[in-house]
């Protein structure tokens, strides 16, 4: 379960149609990248305690510990300029539950917008949800002609999480 007691190991950022994931642990690095990296981890050079894994699927799937794993609002923003959401979700990962809890911090309004239904779903589950968690490519074209695309993290709750350590006998 992820909550006020879980370790938090890593942080997920959505971005260039896929997912980065960054931590301060050499040993986490090494588990994500083994189970979905598309390249071996690298450290940072600016930073000694911080490696980058690129995960190769633009999917994963996820643990998420009910409604109150996921928040949102809106960041006060400098006169002239309109707010912008903040969307914050912690998780684990279902490939590699025990490793530890990891956070996505997003300003995308998609996501922003989906909370509440997400929520709900969340709720309906009981307790843990087994999610999928997603770099989605949005593409369009402008009035102009211009086509443009952007990436956003979106979340599909599959339904209730049995942890297979757990209910293997």
């Amino acid at each position: 379960m992820t909550n006020c007691k879980t370790t938090f190991v890593g942080r997920f950022q959505c971005g260039q149609g896929s997912w980065r994931v960054s931590t301060g642990t050499e040993e986490v690095a090494a588990v994500i990248g083994q189970l979905f990296g598309r390249q071996p981890p690298t450290q940072a050079s600016n930073e000694a305690d911080h490696f980058e894994v690129l995960p190769r699927s633009t999917s994963m799937r996820v643990v998420i510990s009910g409604p109150e794993s996921i928040r949102a609002g809106l960041l006060t923003a400098a006169p002239r300029f309109e707010p912008k959401p903040s969307t914050r979700l912690s998780f684990r990962l279902a490939d590699a539950y025990a490793l530890g809890g990891f956070r996505l911090s997003s300003a995308s309004w998609d996501l922003a917008e989906s909370v509440p239904k997400l929520r709900t779903a969340l709720s309906e589950t009981g307790g843990d949800a087994l999610c999928e968690l997603v770099a989605e490519t949005v593409e369009f074209t402008t009035r102009d002609g211009a086509a443009l695309s952007y990436f956003h993290p979106s979340i599909k709750v599959i339904g209730p999480w049995r942890n297979p350590i757990q209910h293997a006998a």
